[in-house]
């Protein structure tokens, strides 16, 4: 499902560009269970059928790493949406 992605972060974060098929099965296992596990518990906490970021927010907030990640991620596309409109804005305007 996802083994492209997950060979090439285990390679980017230091293993043999070629690893084994199981390690990456295993990952891919571990990863999609977290991602289960995690939309779960935002079903349960959130006030609708959806998830929103809130609800993940909510859900790593005592996880330093995780968190702070989450908030960079966010604010970096913030940043990229407000460039893209700028972008297009000055595109509109040259026509």
């Amino acid at each position: 499902l996802i083994s492209l992605l997950v060979r090439c972060m285990m390679y980017g974060f230091g293993d043999d560009p070629n690893p084994y098929s199981e390690s990456v099965d295993l990952l891919e296992e571990l990863v999609i269970e977290y991602i289960c596990e995690l939309t779960k518990k935002a079903m349960e906490v959130g006030r609708s059928d959806r998830i929103t970021v809130e609800d993940i927010i909510f859900l790593i907030r005592k996880d330093v790493r995780k968190y702070s990640r989450v908030k960079e991620l966010l604010l970096m596309n913030e940043e990229l949406r407000k460039a893209r409109k700028a972008f297009d804005e000055v595109k509109y305007v040259s026509r």
